[in-house]
């Protein structure tokens, strides 16, 4: 089920909307994988908390690129940038991109951004540096693909027939089960 869940997490954006996503770190290890895990903080939350992306995990304070064109759709700026400022309460550093259709990118413990809400950027621009703020154990990056359900029931937004044959392939074993 795992598996299931980051081959959905990933490759839906793609498939669906025809976006192309890369990688937002040059190079990278997983830290941790989207899904229920034992919360790092402990806390009322110690046994099971939902992990809504992907914890990367680069070189020190290794730069962050756009996986996809779009707008700066949300900008909080890392506390380290501006002198008494805290930054988003969980994220720190938080860039969010509107890549168009419903599909979101976030980016998270980011400790410098470099582009503002409203501006365009390009997928491969550098958008700030990876780092320690937020709620954080250690200096990575927390990226999210986050797509609007309201656009996929209203049908604005259609599943391609690939994409379905090859997910209940997921779920049910072979082709054509169930």
């Amino acid at each position: 089920m795992k598996k299931f869940i980051i081959i959905l997490f990933l490759m839906l954006p793609v498939l669906c909307f025809g976006l192309d996503f890369s990688s937002p770190m040059q190079e990278f290890g997983i830290s941790s994988e989207c899904g229920y895990r034992k919360n790092p903080l402990g806390g009322m939350e110690k046994y099971s908390s939902l992990h809504k992306g992907i914890d990367l995990v680069g070189s020190k304070k290794c730069f962050i690129f756009a996986a996809e064109s779009g707008f700066v759709a949300e900008h909080w700026l890392p506390p380290n940038q501006l002198p008494g400022y805290k930054g988003h309460d969980t994220y720190g550093g938080l860039i969010v991109i509107d890549h168009g259709n419903g599909v979101f990118s976030l980016y998270g413990h980011m400790s410098l951004t470099v582009v503002h809400e409203g501006d365009y950027v390009v997928k491969g621009q550098i958008i700030g540096r990876q780092g320690k703020t937020g709620v954080a154990t250690g200096e990575h990056l927390h990226f999210e693909i986050i797509i609007d359900p309201l656009q996929l029931l209203t049908g604005e937004i259609k599943l391609i027939e690939s994409f379905v044959r090859f997910m209940k392939k997921e779920l049910y074993g072979k082709w054509g089960d169930r």
